[in-house]
């Protein structure tokens, strides 16, 4: 259980991870955010840079959270076992 449970957390990672790295918006449509309109070409390297560590955040902050619901989840499905165990009822390996 506890493989099916790191598998669900890690494809919940990387889901993440690639929905937040466009940010919603297409790699064509980044072209404007460099400068590429007028002055202050500059400028843009700088917004790339805070976006890039604004997705960097947003990353660990769901790493953060995926590893509480692991936890959590880990936790739970321990006190269901014991429960279960105290009630003599069988335990199910396919659930």
């Amino acid at each position: 259980m506890f493989n099916r449970l790191t598998v669900c957390a890690l494809a919940f990672l990387f889901l993440a991870a690639c929905g937040g790295s466009k940010g919603g918006s297409s790699y064509s449509s980044s072209d404007d955010d460099y400068g590429g309109g007028g002055g202050g070409g500059g400028s843009g390297g700088g917004s790339g840079t805070a976006r890039a560590a604004a997705a960097r955040d947003e990353l660990k902050d769901a790493q953060k959270d995926a590893v509480s619901l692991t936890e959590e989840n880990h936790r739970l499905a321990r006190e269901v076992f014991d429960l279960k165990n105290k009630l003599g009822l069988p335990q199910e390996d396919d659930e």
